[in-house]
């Protein structure tokens, strides 16, 4: 069975912003105008720096994006990649201020497509992403409970796969909030052996506690040796 004791993979850091002030200070490249236009460093008013390629105004290729260094925060957050019209995107590596890194693919600055996730925690999180959010195919490292969800997300939420335990006995089935979702669901143990079953939600009426969530066993399927 499951640990009682487990949290829901908790959601990606949130994207810091990106000034769109205009340069306090550029040191590189201009065009005829004398306005910033090539490779260079701009300091921004608010105390980031860019350190890359604009053109027209706008971040733009290759380059670093340095947030100025927030009270409280673990360490200086830095992005490193490609950006288009002033946002990341394509490839590249952000460093967030409570120490989160992602690794992977940008749209318009949003982690989109495929990239790896390291939390602050030790947790891990490698696959598909769309809008920022964890969608698609993944497998996700829970460090604290020593397993692993792998197969279908949504919205940055685990709907449907494999919950894997450090003993290699692993639990197959829709999921909500982390843990299995009421319904019909499977045990597969170590030896090969697989239980099914379901999980019944039980509303107590009156009750401002959670719904509680209990296991029926069913049939056990016993591995032929």
């Amino acid at each position: 069975m499951p640990p009682k004791k487990n949290e829901p993979p908790p959601p990606a850091a949130a994207e810091p912003e990106e000034t769109e002030e205009k340069f306090g200070v550029w040191e590189g490249e201009k065009d005829k105008n004398q306005l910033p236009h090539g490779k260079g460093k701009a300091t921004y008013p608010n105390g980031d720096t860019f350190e890359g390629t604009i053109e027209h105004n706008q971040r733009e290729k290759e380059g670093v994006y340095t947030w100025k260094h927030v009270e409280g925060a673990k360490c200086v957050a830095v992005y490193k990649g490609s950006y288009e019209s002033n946002l990341k995107h394509g490839n590249g590596t952000m460093t967030y201020p409570d120490g989160g890194v992602y690794e992977g693919s940008w749209d318009h600055g949003l982690r989109q497509g495929q990239g790896t996730f390291k939390y602050p925690n030790g947790d891990s999180y490698v696959g598909s992403w769309s809008q920022g959010k964890k969608s698609g195919q993944g497998i996700y490292f829970s460090f604290a409970g020593s397993c692993w969800y792998s197969g279908v997300w949504k919205d940055g939420n685990f709907q449907e796969g494999e919950w894997l335990f450090k003993d290699r006995s692993k639990y197959i089935g829709a999921f909500r909030d982390g843990k299995p979702a009421p319904g019909e669901g499977v045990f597969v143990f170590p030896n090969g052996n697989r239980l099914k079953g379901q999980w019944i939600e039980e509303h107590v009426e009156g009750s401002e506690d959670p719904p509680k969530l209990y296991w029926v066993g069913g049939e056990l399927e016993v591995q032929s040796t």
